[in-house]
């Protein structure tokens, strides 16, 4: 059925020869029809599905406002999203948490065939998507009350939060195979405690708990008791512990550090590796999108394409055991994240393979950016629309 609003009024109506009892968005507000033979001006037409005499599905991505009062996020993924609803009479709004009220929302929404953005006021969307980009935006009271009164009245919220490392660890811990894979870590605490797990281990990771993209992230060697550190831009070799503690103590602890036992990683061609693997709510649960590879070029610290890391096509290392591997885990990941943290719909795994042949897990994403393969992107997309069609229930 197609839905027209009205830029000026910021109405909604819905083209129709004769009045039906039609209603829009998830707390089904009433709407009136227009006489498609008389389009009235300043209008733009969605077509939507109609479900029992409501028309949607209004999917709501919630991200955040930046300094200029502009929408902050993923605009890629935005536009991705909307252009593949779209085209299976669907429709997304991209809004900040602090536009919600009672009845709706004010947001943007894409006119594919423009390649433009509206404002719009809308009901309350079937469905909404958390995308917000940065963690202290999650922390904010607007998101907070947002996420309250949209739980509240019932509609599905996928991907609660962004995932702490620390908290990540402790609930793979409970978990009889999981535990085994994710590398030994701790939260950074105190001086002594971090020496005698850098005794224990000799090589450590230091990543802060809650960032992203390989950012802040270092690494400690202990040799013949002095320490050597590492990060993306410089080494150092400290005398020992109390004046490297001396030196990152502030850092460490302000950033609450988690330290990681260093795994000694496969190469290929003599540069180690990892697996990005893409994951998603499907049919029987979740299951592999697409599995990327990431190399380290210039330094062996992280393969981060920002910090110098190249992507290689999975096919140069796929077989039958990484496929069944990472098939198993990442149905194993999406349960365990959803009784314990909430619903998550999709997330991403880094992965590796130490030089014995054995896999580690080092992180999981909640909020994955876009993927460099193009094939895992597309799928991706039409695996969230899949979702987003079948959790509102206007599945074909």
């Amino acid at each position: 059925m197609n839905l027209r609003y009205h830029t000026e009024s910021k109405e909604w109506t819905y083209e129709a020869k004769a009045e039906e009892n039609i209603s829009f968005g998830f707390n089904k507000i009433k709407i009136r029809s227009t006489p498609s033979s008389s389009v009235p001006q300043h209008t733009h037409r969605f077509t939507l599905k109609n479900k029992q005499g409501n028309l949607g599905p209004l999917v709501g991505i919630m991200t955040s406002m930046n300094k200029n009062m502009s929408l902050a996020g993923n605009g890629s993924l935005f536009k991705s999203l909307q252009e593949a609803l779209v085209k299976r009479n669907g429709m997304a709004v991209v809004f900040p948490p602090e536009t919600v009220v009672k009845d709706g929302l004010t947001g943007l929404t894409l006119l594919p065939e423009a390649n433009k953005w509206i404002s719009v006021k809308t009901p309350l969307p079937h469905l909404v998507f958390n995308r917000v980009p940065f963690r202290k935006g999650e922390q904010q009271p607007a998101f907070k009350d947002a996420v309250n009164y949209l739980s509240a009245m019932g509609i599905p919220f996928f991907n609660p939060s962004f995932i702490n490392k620390n908290k990540l660890y402790t609930i793979f811990a409970r978990h009889r195979k999981l535990r085994q894979l994710m590398p030994e870590s701790i939260a950074v605490k105190t001086m002594i405690q971090l020496a005698a797990f850098l005794e224990k281990h000799q090589g450590i990771y230091l990543k802060p708990a809650s960032s992203s993209k390989g950012i802040g992230i270092f690494r400690l060697r202990q040799t013949h008791g002095q320490i050597e550190f590492e990060s993306h831009s410089h080494r150092h070799v400290y005398p020992g512990m109390k004046e490297f503690w001396k030196a990152k103590s502030k850092q460490l602890l302000t950033h609450d550090y988690i330290a990681q036992k260093e795994i000694k990683a496969a190469a290929i061609g003599g540069k180690r590796f990892d697996f990005r693997v893409h994951a998603h709510d499907g049919l029987n649960g979740y299951e592999v999108t697409g599995i990327g590879i990431r190399q380290s070029e210039k330094q062996d610290l992280t393969t981060h394409v920002p910090n110098g890391g190249v992507f290689l096509p999975y096919i140069q290392v796929r077989n039958p055991r990484h496929d069944a591997f990472f098939a198993w885990a990442v149905k194993e990941i999406g349960q365990l994240l959803t009784e314990e943290l909430g619903y998550f719909g999709e997330f991403s795994l880094d992965a590796g393979l130490t030089e014995e042949g054995e896999y580690a897990i080092f992180e999981v994403n909640s909020k994955p950016m876009s993927f460099d393969e193009s094939q895992i992107e597309e799928k991706r997309i039409m695996a969230l629309a899949d979702l987003y069609f079948r959790k509102t229930g206007f599945s074909d």
